[in-house]
């Protein structure tokens, strides 16, 4: 369910039609019930042993995510840290459509960050040994809650997460990643699937000029993912907020 936004094009919507009967053909696939049952058995094992929570972005792999802890049968807090003035407008519309369904089956809570410099660099500078983030954005929500977390890291979307799964798989000393082997087509079809929300960024596409699979829920403004065309795409979608 793609969440509305009046940012979106007409050929915005006429190409995510498209990319809709795709994830449909893909959502039908018969090995989804050994793949979701596999990864709500990691969330639960995970979970079994120790303190632990959910963390979400909103953006389309911590919406897969949110949804697998909120049916694995284990009820953990499910954290959305949130950054002024930078904050995507959408990602709210996303987690209200979520939680209207779901919010029954997690613990809620979100957090607030200021943003600095350490905000504007890729995330995968802060992934140590163990596949923690260090960057400091989840410090309260580890204070209270403990560092041991699931997260909607893929080795497909970087070089440095490639690793961490390699070394890692989908579960380590602190951290669980239930999607870790699968493909942005296999998130979309997920979400297809189950009818869960989508961030509208993922069919700001420009017609199809830019591939939904790179595209990320980040905050606006900043110029993470320059190398694939981040600030241009943020200009074009979100000059109200680049501006400010």
């Amino acid at each position: 369910m793609l969440v509305d936004s009046p940012r979106l094009t007409p050929r915005d919507r006429t190409r995510w039609g498209e990319l809709e009967r795709y994830d449909a053909v893909f959502a039908a696939d018969r090995s989804w019930g050994w793949r979701e049952r596999k990864a709500h058995e990691t969330i639960r094992t995970f979970a079994a042993d120790g303190q632990c929570y959910a963390s979400t972005s909103w953006g389309k792999d911590s919406t897969c995510v949110a949804h697998l802890v909120a049916t694995s049968g284990v009820e953990l807090p499910l954290v959305y840290v949130r950054m002024r003035r930078y904050e995507s407008p959408e990602c709210l519309q996303v987690r209200d459509a979520f939680l209207s369904e779901y919010g029954d089956r997690v613990d809620y809570r979100e957090y607030w960050v200021e943003p600095g410099i350490r905000w504007w660099q890729d995330e995968d500078d802060f992934v140590d040994r163990r596949g923690q983030h260090t960057a400091g954005q989840f410090d309260e929500a580890e204070h209270e809650l403990g560092p041991r977390h699931i997260t909607g890291i893929r080795a497909e979307e970087s070089r440095m997460r490639d690793m961490v799964v390699a070394r890692w798989g989908e579960s380590g000393p602190g951290a669980c990643r239930p999607i870790a082997r699968w493909t942005a087509v296999q998130v979309f079809a997920y979400l297809y699937r189950h009818d869960l929300p989508v961030h509208p960024a993922y069919a700001m596409s420009c017609g199809g000029r830019y591939d939904r699979r790179w595209l990320r829920v980040s905050p606006i403004g900043g110029i993470t993912q320059a190398h694939r065309g981040r600030a241009d795409w943020e200009r074009t979608y979100y000059p109200d907020i680049c501006g400010r």
